[in-house]
Parts: structure tokens; sequence; C-alpha cells
């Protein structure tokens, strides 16, 4: 297995270690060095056009003859389908993790990448229902096969006094930070005697000041915080009594498998998330989309009955414990083997 990373990051070390050969997109549109630009200059002079770096960054890894591509996000289907293209065409399989906004705002061109897909992996049936409806996909062309988390966190006794509400993601539009006040807002103006504390994990890069004007003109700074990325996130978790999931889309986080790991409910809204495909069986529930009073009113219900906090916190728990890498890695395996077998 070989590697293309479309940008790199913070774990490419750790991609290096597991592959044979590890490609990095992002590299070919660095700025020529001076060694490059006399060289494309000389060859000019000769009549001869200058060979292009994504050309050359194609043939290096076509070299390689593979057999199938795994494009592992809708972002990265452009340079799937190039290297497809420029190749003996392998199969190709894309995972989708992303609902219909996201493909409007990431990938509007999706449907001229369309016919060179061999076969989708959908993280939820809401993610399924998307192709399927909005871009006419052959329903028998995509796997719904969850996402899967590796938790090494265990259930234990949270320290605070407070009742904890709990949420996490990046602060941003798609996760509903912005709905996560508004929940406390609704529960801080209808039971100002409840003594809850709303904790939201995650980066806060650019939306520091966005954030603290908008909690302290709500007079919430004593009640809600956002204590920013953390790197051991799983502590905090286990201080929540409950987590709400406020994204407006979110196919099938991962933060859900390991709350509930953790033996806490969730509650999410409806149309938002894979999530609510489990937890419409318990663990917690599910509320009308971006409907911040009746999220509000089921905090309460766990607020107000301790047996159903511990009931429902147990039941998530047993629906999510199958979305680990050894239960699902083999589900995806079989997909590619029998793509590969066609």
């Amino acid at each position: 297995m070989d590697i293309v990373l479309v940008n790199g990051g913070l774990i490419e070390k750790e991609f290096k270690e597991q592959c044979t050969h590890v490609f990095n997109y992002s590299h070919i549109n660095t700025p020529l060095k001076f060694s490059e630009i006399l060289t494309h200059k000389a060859i000019s002079k000769l009549g001869m056009k200058p060979t292009n770096k994504e050309a050359k960054f194609h043939k290096k890894i076509v070299a390689n003859n593979y057999d199938l591509i795994y494009a592992n996000s809708i972002l990265s289907i452009p340079v799937a389908v190039k290297i497809k293209k420029a190749s003996n065409f392998p199969k190709l399989i894309v995972h989708v993790h992303e609902l219909n906004t996201i493909f409007k705002m990431a990938l509007p061109d999706f449907s001229k990448y369309q016919s060179h897909i061999d076969k989708f992996i959908a993280v939820s049936h809401q993610v399924k229902d998307n192709l399927v409806a909005n871009y006419h996909i052959d329903a028998g062309v995509v796997a719904v096969i969850n996402e899967f988390a590796v938790v090494n966190g265990v259930a234990t006794q949270h320290s605070n006094k407070n009742f904890t509400v709990g949420a996490s993601g990046m602060v941003h539009w798609r996760k509903g930070y912005d709905v996560f006040i508004q929940v406390a807002n609704y529960i801080s103006k209808k039971y100002p005697e409840a003594n809850i504390h709303f904790n939201w994990v995650g980066s806060k890069i650019g939306h520091d000041a966005i954030v603290e004007g908008d909690l302290e003109k709500m007079k919430l700074k004593e009640m809600v915080s956002f204590v920013g990325e953390q790197p051991d996130p799983i502590k905090l978790y286990n201080d929540f009594d409950v987590f709400v999931l406020t994204s407006r889309e979110d196919p099938f986080p991962l933060v859900c498998i390991e709350i509930a790991s953790l033996k806490k409910p969730i509650i999410c809204f409806e149309k938002a998330s894979g999530s609510a495909e489990i937890i419409k069986n318990g663990g917690g529930f599910v509320v009308p989309y971006l409907d911040i009073e009746e999220m509000g009113e089921k905090i309460m219900v766990y607020y107000l009955d301790r047996d159903k906090l511990k009931e429902d916190g147990d039941k998530a728990h047993y629906l999510f414990s199958n979305f680990t890498p050894e239960y699902i890695c083999p589900l995806i395996y079989k997909q590619i083997s029998n793509l590969l077998q066609t």
C-alpha cells in the first residue's frame, strides 16, 4: 500500500512508517528552485517545452502499476481521478464522509468525476441516500459501512459537582457551536435554578473573539466554556454527563463512538447526522433539526432523572460497541476484494 497525501500534515511521519511510498501532492505546487528555473530556461531555448511538474508527479505514481485507488474523502476525488486517467485505469473506490452541503461547497463539479468511480462506501444510510437521490448514483454501487474509532478511555465517575453538558469539534458553522451557545441560553433563561455547565472541546482558532463576544453579550461566561483543542480529550469527555451533537451536517462523527464508549447518552438533530440512525434505537434522543428548545428540554430530562441518564448511557455503549477497527475494517476489505475480482 502506498499513500498520496493531498496536503500532508502532522501525521505524515506515521503514514511513512506504514507504507512503501508516500507521495505529497502539495509538493508539486511549491515554487520552483533557482536551479529548476535555469533548467526550464535552457530547455525553452532549445525549442522544447518544460516538463509539467504535475505530469512528472503522476508519472512517478503510476509507474507502480496499482490495481486500486482508494480515495478517503470527496476532497481527494480530483486527485484520484487524475491518477486513474494517467495510468492503466485501476479500480477506484471513494469513501464518502460528506453530506450534500459539503458536496456543494467543496466539490460542486462532482458530476464530471462520477463515471470514473467504480464503488462508493458511505459512512451512513443518510450519506447513501444523498448520493442516490441528489447525484443519481446507482444504489447497487454504494455500500454502507459505518465509521469506526479506537477508544482507549474507560468510563469513570466524573469529578465535577455540576451537571455537565458536553460537545466537541472544531468551532465552525458546520459543527453548530453557535447552536450550542443558544441551547445553553435557553436553559439559562427557562431553568435558572439548574446547576448545569456547558463545555465545548475543540479548536477555536480564528473564532476566539466571536465566541467570547457571544458569551459576554448573552451573560453566559460563567455557564459556558470553550476549552480549545486538547491532547487527551477523553479525560474531559469523562466529565460530561450528556453529549449534545449540535452539528448541522455530520455524516457519522467519531466523537459519538468515543462518547458512547464512556457510557454517555447523546442528543442530536434529525436529518443532520448518520449517528441519528443509531440513537433512534436508544442511548439518547433525536430531536427536530435545529430545535434548540427541544434539545434543551431533553437535557433537562437527564438532569432531573439520573436513572434515565445511566440507563441511556449504558444503551449508547451497547449500540456503538461494534464500531471498532476489528469489526469494521474487514467489511471495508471485503468491498475492496470483491471489486478487484470483478
